[in-house]
């Protein structure tokens, strides 16, 4: 069985699930079709109301239950193996693009949020906080149905960024104390942790991965094998995601000239920042903010 990408999978279901090419919301009675496929390169949430989901990660067998959220991040291979009779979920696979256009430069939930959902990616909640997500689910269902919906699109990323907004602050709520951090936390999982950080700080001045690993106190190498380990990319790949990430959103403005642009991203000048963005985007930074300007 191959695995499928998310662009794969869009077609396999009605327009009324789908928002073109970045989100899907798969409700319980259409878990069929995801049974039969893993899906790989998508972030996933899969919130379980009521009944029981089994699944694979990477292989590793989890069990769900009521009231439960997996959040799995890009570069994990999932498959829905068995769903109970009663079962009452959402499957919402989203891309980079539908994220940062939602959320911008928000990262809701506390900092240690990456490192617990690497180890442990099911979340358990009360009812009552079930509640508060599946709402935020069925808003975000009942936008995407509405196929008609002249402003379908702006209301499916604010009612995403809602959910995520939603799911922060009850991360918050269930944050241990600072003095109650885990001691099984490896040094290297701190590490990335420091590293992404520092990246979140510094990535419009500091492109540079020697920037992060003298201020981490390591050599360049050890950053590199422990990020390409925790994260499956290279320290490069995650500065320059941040990068991209800060361009699409400034691009939105169309105020600010691409040139401005370059110069707060502290591009050498606006050849090379265009030249990084297209890598990315295989559009012009121009092409770019005329097409947004058009949707």
């Amino acid at each position: 069985m191959n695995p499928l990408s998310l662009e794969e999978l869009f077609p396999m279901f009605p327009p009324a699930c789908v928002l073109t090419d970045r989100v899907l919301l798969v409700p319980s009675s259409e878990f069929g079709w995801l049974k039969e496929h893993y899906i790989e390169r998508t972030r996933a949430f899969i919130l379980v109301c009521k009944g029981c989901l089994v699944l694979q990660l990477n292989g590793r067998r989890y069990e769900m239950r009521e009231h439960t959220l997996l959040d799995m991040l890009d570069g994990i291979t999932i498959q829905i193996l068995n769903t109970s009779t009663d079962i009452r979920a959402y499957c919402l696979f989203i891309n980079y693009k539908f994220a940062s256009e939602s959320l911008k430069n928000l990262k809701p939930g506390p900092l240690t949020y990456m490192l617990d959902i690497m180890d442990a990616p099911i979340l358990s909640f009360s009812p009552e906080e079930n509640h508060i997500l599946e709402n935020q689910m069925l808003l975000l269902q009942n936008c995407l149905r509405n196929t008609d919906n002249y402003y379908r699109t702006e209301l499916a990323r604010t009612y995403f960024k809602s959910l995520m907004l939603e799911l922060g602050n009850l991360l918050f709520k269930h944050r241990a104390p600072a003095d109650e951090t885990p001691s099984t936390i490896e040094k290297k999982e701190l590490v990335m942790l420091d590293f992404m950080k520092l990246v979140w700080q510094h990535f419009k001045t500091e492109h540079n991965v020697d920037f992060y690993a003298d201020k981490l106190c390591i050599s360049t190498k050890h950053l590199s094998r422990i990020i390409k380990d925790q994260m499956g990319k290279t320290p490069h790949a995650v500065i320059s995601e941040e990068i991209f990430h800060m361009a699409m959103t400034l691009l939105e403005d169309d105020r600010i000239p691409v040139r401005q642009i370059a110069e707060i991203l502290h591009f050498s000048d606006q050849a090379a920042f265009c030249k990084f963005f297209k890598k990315y985007k295989d559009i012009s930074p121009m092409a770019y903010r005329k097409k947004i300007a058009t949707e």
